[in-house]
């Protein structure tokens, strides 16, 4: 992801505010490539409940960022994610942001449980996943 000279507040670095809409371009990216759409139920999907992030180092234009993407803990109804922000082409994590999210019935705006299809396939594909 390339960092914009819009991204930049007045004290010439990205606004920590930025920092939140990378991590949810990550979750969503992650979501797109691993939830099996097929399988889900209609009017079905996350809603986010909570978010922090721990700014490590100042990113400015024309950085560029590689976002790394995982669910850490997956709950009855609950899905948290972690998204590290690396700069591009080295090890060097820049933040680390966190999202409690839950599976929510859009239709009935209610929270639901985590359906056994997106369980199964998340099981699957993080082998070191605390169920």
């Amino acid at each position: 992801m390339q960092i914009r000279w819009g991204d930049m507040d007045v004290l010439g670095h990205v606004n920590n505010a930025r920092y939140f809409t990378f991590s949810e371009s990550a979750r969503l990216a992650y979501r797109d490539a691993n939830f099996p759409a097929d399988a889900l139920p209609e009017h079905q999907d996350l809603i986010l409940a909570r978010t922090g992030c721990d700014f490590i180092r100042q990113l400015k234009h024309p950085d560029n960022l590689d976002l790394g993407c995982r669910v850490v803990k997956l709950g009855r109804s609950s899905i948290v994610f972690e998204v590290g922000m690396f700069l591009e082409d080295r090890e060097e994590l820049v933040a680390l942001s966190e999202a409690i999210t839950v599976w929510f019935d859009y239709a009935g705006q209610t929270t639901v449980p985590v359906p056994d299809a997106l369980r199964s396939a998340l099981l699957d594909f993080e082998p070191l996943l605390e169920a």
